[in-house]
Order: structure tokens, then sequence, then C-alpha cells
């Protein structure tokens, strides 16, 4: 197996597996390597060993040196140089008159070329920008489009959250984001409340979607009604990480139910069956195969929907229909 050290460049969020050789690295150490850019500088992030073939990706390109003080100085003066690049290259982008948003520019440590980043909603012909910026830099051009996610990657920068940009640290792959993921979260849907500095929907808010779908689906929506110990009523609001409902009971109370005790009850007495006057009035439902309503505003002959009788607090029901058929019969 061959021998590696892995190392981060300018985008510490990729790592790269190199050769060490003889050299004697250290965590941390800058070092001078070859890789498929060209010549740059970069930080030792794990130490030297093994590891087999099928866990390295593409040729392994050598660590040259560890890096001087020299190196360390002329990387500072590279940076420099970019920030008067970047200066120019927004002066004659401007003087063209082209629709590109410069980004960020890139100088290799031995200055044999310099990649500028810019955005653009469209395909650019920048063939005389190239040659124009190209003869006042001094130094070859290479430019590369980027999506505003990519340009948060390479730019920078910090999230609401205060922490480090996670496409700018650790995020190799940025998955596909969507609002649902904002709506089964419980979140506002304003744009501002779940944009990061891209632009874009939050990488974040995919973290932890598989989770809230399964408590969603555990719990109760809100809205949909209910049998609970003090009887039944409507989900007024569900706290999907502490699974407490709050629901409203017939007469007015709410009552804070664990989700635990309503997929009990579920379990024990079925699906909700309470008609509307059933939770207005704060009653229960005992069941529709011969339970009666205990509703305050009236009492059943039968149960809802039982075979024996309808709902008396309509003023008659399935009963009475029968008891008015026998009479007419009668009288006839």
């Amino acid at each position: 197996m061959p021998y590696v050290v892995t190392c981060t460049f300018r985008e510490p969020v990729k790592s790269y597996h190199l050769d060490p050789g003889d050299l004697e690295l250290h965590a941390d150490s800058l070092v001078i390597a070859e890789t498929a850019r060209g010549l740059e500088m970069g930080r030792v992030k794990f130490l030297p060993r093994e590891m087999g073939d099928d866990k390295i990706a593409g040729p392994l390109r050598p660590v040259l040196r560890v890096a001087t003080p020299d190196d360390i100085v002329r990387e500072e003066e590279n940076r420099q140089r970019e920030d008067d690049a970047m200066q120019i290259m927004r002066e004659r982008i401007a003087y063209h008159g082209l629709p590109m948003k410069p980004v960020k520019c890139e100088i290799l440590h031995d200055r044999s070329r310099l990649f500028f980043f810019y955005e653009s909603p469209e395909r650019v012909d920048f063939r005389e920008l190239l040659r124009d910026a190209s003869s006042r830099i001094g130094m070859r051009l290479q430019f590369q489009q980027v999506n505003p996610r990519e340009a948060a990657q390479v730019l920078g920068g910090v999230g609401i959250c205060g922490q480090p940009l996670c496409c700018s640290t650790w995020l190799t792959q940025m998955p596909p984001v969507t609002l649902k993921m904002a709506k089964e979260q419980g979140l506002s849907l304003t744009p501002s409340k779940i944009s990061g500095v891209c632009g874009r929907l939050m990488c974040c808010l995919r973290y932890e979607t598989e989770f809230y779908r399964d408590q969603n689906m555990k719990l109760p929506p809100t809205g949909s009604p209910v049998d609970s110990p003090e009887g039944p009523g409507h989900v007024v609001s569900v706290n999907v990480l502490t699974e407490i409902c709050i629901i409203v009971l017939g007469d007015g109370r709410q009552v804070a139910v664990p989700g635990e005790d309503l997929r009990a009850m579920r379990e024990e007495r079925g699906p909700v069956r309470a008609c509307k006057n059933h939770v207005n009035q704060g009653g229960s439902c005992e069941g529709a195969a011969g339970g009666g309503c205990s509703s305050g505003g009236g009492g059943c002959g039968g149960g809802c929907g039982t075979k024996k009788g309808g709902c008396g607090s309509c003023g008659g029901g399935c009963g009475a229909k029968k008891k008015r058929a026998a009479r007419e019969a009668v009288t006839a």
C-alpha cells in the first residue's frame, strides 16, 4: 500500500493525498506541493500513513519540500498581488461592458498562473477581456465560472449561526435543498430567514430533514381531531422536539398531552370518530359500536352512527325517523 500524507490548500474543505517521499512532516506544517493546478502551498492535515489504492483518487502527486521562510514571504506577496489583480479585473470588466461579477483571484505559488472566478447568468465571450487583462497583470489567466453556492464556497464567510460556512469548511458535497424541507421543519418561509449568504436555501436545512419526517409521522398534524385523556379535541400546536401536543377541548380548555399518550389511545380506541357536536360540547365518543354521546348539548338515543339509533341532539335522528315511519304505516 502507498504511503501518503493528507494536505489542504486554498480550499480547506477539500483534502488531497500526496506522496511525502523522505520528508519529515508534522501536523499543521506548511509544505510546497504539486497539485493538478500547479505548484501551491498547503498545510499538512494528517501525518503520513499507509492507505489502500481504492481510497486514493487520481495520480499521487509529490510533496516537494517543507515551506521555507522565503516561501512564506512569497505567499504573502501573492495575496497582495491577488488584491491588485482583482481591482484590475473589475475595471476591465466595466470597460468591456461584460455581464460578469468578479468573485476572487488566486495566484499559484510560482506565479505561473492566475485563476479568476466569476459569476454570470449566461455564457460570456471574454476573449478580448482575457487578452487585455493578461497583458496588464503580466501573468497567464484562467477564467472559471461559478454559481452562487460555489462563489460562497470560494469566498468563505460566516453564517447566521455565527459559525464559518459549512460549504467552505467541511461540506464536500452540496446536495439539493428544497422548500419542502423548510415546511416539514415548521420554519418561517420568509426568504431572509431560510437563505444563506449565497442567496440560496441554506444547506443546513437538509441536515435534520429525516428526523423531522420521522417525528411528523408519529405525531398528529395541526388541526386534526384526537382523543385525549381529558376528552376529544383538536390539535392546535405540536412541539416536534419534546413531542408535546397542545389540544383544545370542546369546552375551550387547552391541555398539553405527550404524543406517546395520544398514540396509546389511538391504538386502544382506533381512529377518532368524534363528530363536531362532541368536540364543541366537551364530550367524548366511546366508539361507533354502541357507545353514546355524553356531550352537554343533548343526549343520543344511541351512539353516533350506531345501529340502534341516531343522535338525538339534532332533534331526531335515525331512531326518530323509524318511529315516525311506523306511525304513518299504522294510520294508513
